[in-house]
């Protein structure tokens, strides 16, 4: 969602196990305050007057709301990325099942026979992928 920057200031610092943090009290248009917590002392995230793209998330602590604001680069839009890149990761997590299976049947055949490695790799897949149960023949001889 995109708010407009009415003021911000920085409220101090602490320290934690990824380093020291920037605290910053952003206020927008709208009369929403928040938290941005930044690794640089003066933070370019955030603009007075400026649009800016950002992703809200609040939470209780002591009875009190704390909201916390982080921008969203124009690259990077979890919602854009996944559905742009879902065929992309399918294809992935086929080559990764791919690869799992050819060296499973490897285990069981051994290097000798090319063929009935990729014959029993295939199995696998179809299996993994598919829920394709493989029938044990004499040529595939599957140990299931």
């Amino acid at each position: 969602m995109k708010k407009l920057v009415k003021s911000l200031k920085q409220d101090g610092s602490f320290e934690s196990q990824w380093g020291t943090f920037f605290k910053h009290i952003i206020e927008f248009e709208d009369g929403m305050i928040a938290e941005y917590l930044s690794k640089t002392e003066t933070q370019n995230k955030f603009i007075i007057g400026k649009d800016t793209e950002v992703e809200l998330t609040s939470r209780e602590y002591n009875g009190k709301t704390i909201n916390k604001v982080k921008p969203v680069s124009p690259d990077f839009k979890p919602s854009n990325n996944y559905s742009n890149n879902q065929s992309n990761n399918s294809n992935v997590q086929e080559l990764i099942v791919k690869q799992n299976a050819l060296t499973n049947a490897c285990n069981i055949v051994g290097e000798s026979d090319i063929a009935k490695i990729l014959d029993i790799a295939d199995a696998f897949k179809e299996w993994v992928l598919n829920d394709v149960k493989p029938t044990k023949t004499k040529s595939n001889d599957l140990p299931f």
